[in-house]
């Protein structure tokens, strides 16, 4: 009896309907006291970062969606909202604030597209210059006065020693994008660390770059784009850093700011192939991190900066050098295969350095090392940046 009761009290609260949603102007609302909220995409949950503002409208969470949707849930401090994502999508809601200021909220789905490129396309006039670390005074002066070797001592693979270099120079200092160093070489940045300052993902950059070349493996500064790079007028840029390692017989990507190398199949890869990774085989992806820097979050940041990758063509280190260029250039971007060759940095910045390529092979030679002796004396007080 008491079974068929409880059979029957469960019949009858699935019979009886719902409560009903709270609306505003047609849209859901949900409430809230405290003016910051959480939300979670997927698995992943992203804490006290969400600033409620009724003055935005709409205010727009951009909902990485890597498969065919991605469940969100939206939370404050009191309520709660659910929905499913699909690429292309627009879903509206409000939070009432302190029960009188409503924002407008959008969650907006965005898919993944591996980029085009052309493959086989190679131009022999693009060559590139890189380090080997032969009596130079400078980076020899950086590894010894950081026990750059301590840092790698004991590794078993030239992975490793990429991984742990990286982790090194992510834990100098926290991230500061509105601060740049007097020079723009390692040795004054990592100076003026000690007095405290901090840095951009740039100085990152720099800093991993001259560490690596520093204990021989041959390294470079590597700048990213988004795709309205002449159109936005803030955050349309991105710098890291590749590394070549010589066991693996590759260039890697590795990203100071966030302590990240993108691997898949157990593969370390380069940008561009990190670009393909996530639209392909973004479950398989993986970051590798000694700091633990989280996948869905470094991806979903990272990825609208993939599209347009360059570096230097002469990527020596030292001081007084009388950088090589080609036709006249200092840099070779790689741009996506159709796309347009952008002369304009963030609207008002000209960018009159660069020769273009849309072939990954152009980017990707093996290092060729150049055995250049280094001028002395050299004054460290000096850079050739």
């Amino acid at each position: 009896m008491k079974k068929s009761f409880k059979i029957l009290f469960a019949l009858l609260l699935l019979a009886m309907p719902g409560f009903a949603q709270e609306t505003y102007k047609g849209l859901p609302v949900i409430k809230a006291t405290a003016n910051v909220a959480d939300y979670k995409i997927g698995g992943e949950l992203v804490k006290g970062t969400w600033q409620i503002m009724p003055e935005l409208a709409p205010d727009v969470l951009q909902v990485p969606v890597h498969a065919q949707q991605e469940k969100v849930v939206f939370y404050t401090n009191l309520d709660s909202i659910v929905f499913h994502v699909q690429p292309g999508e627009k879903h509206q809601f409000y939070v009432m604030l302190n029960g009188k200021d409503y924002a407008l909220t959008e969650l907006q789905g965005f898919g993944f597209d591996g980029l085009k490129f052309n493959e086989l396309q190679v131009n022999p006039s693009y060559s590139f210059t890189y380090e080997q670390n032969v009596n130079n005074i400078f980076l020899n002066t950086l590894r010894g006065k950081y026990q750059l070797d301590e840092v790698v001592k004991g590794a078993s693979n030239d992975t490793e020693r990429a991984l742990r270099m990286v982790n090194w120079v992510h834990n100098q200092w926290k991230h500061n994008g509105a601060n740049e160093p007097s020079r723009p070489d390692a040795l004054t940045i990592l100076e003026e660390v000690k007095d405290g300052k901090q840095f951009r993902c740039v100085e990152y950059g720099i800093v991993a770059t001259s560490c690596l070349n520093s204990i021989g493996l041959p390294a470079r500064v590597m700048g990213l784009k988004t795709k309205d790079v002449e159109t936005t007028e803030y955050g349309a840029g991105h710098v890291l850093l590749e590394v070549f390692l010589p066991d693996l017989q590759k260039w890697v990507m590795l990203d100071g700011q966030f302590d990240a190398m993108p691997v898949l199949h157990n593969i370390p890869l380069n940008a561009v192939e990190f670009q393909q990774a996530i639209a392909s085989n973004y479950d398989e992806l993986e970051i590798r991190s000694l700091s633990g820097t989280s996948k869905a979050q470094y991806v979903n940041w990272v990825y609208p900066y993939l599209y347009y990758f360059d570096v230097r063509f002469d990527n020596r280190e030292g001081m007084n050098i009388a950088r090589e260029t080609i036709k006249g250039k200092s840099s070779l971007m790689l741009v996506p295969a159709g796309a347009k060759k952008p002369k304009v940095f963030q609207v008002k910045y000209p960018m009159k350095d660069y020769l273009y390529t849309t072939s990954p092979a152009d980017l990707y030679r093996s290092p060729e090392i150049n055995t250049l002796q280094y001028a002395e004396p050299m004054q460290l007080s000096v850079t050739g940046f």
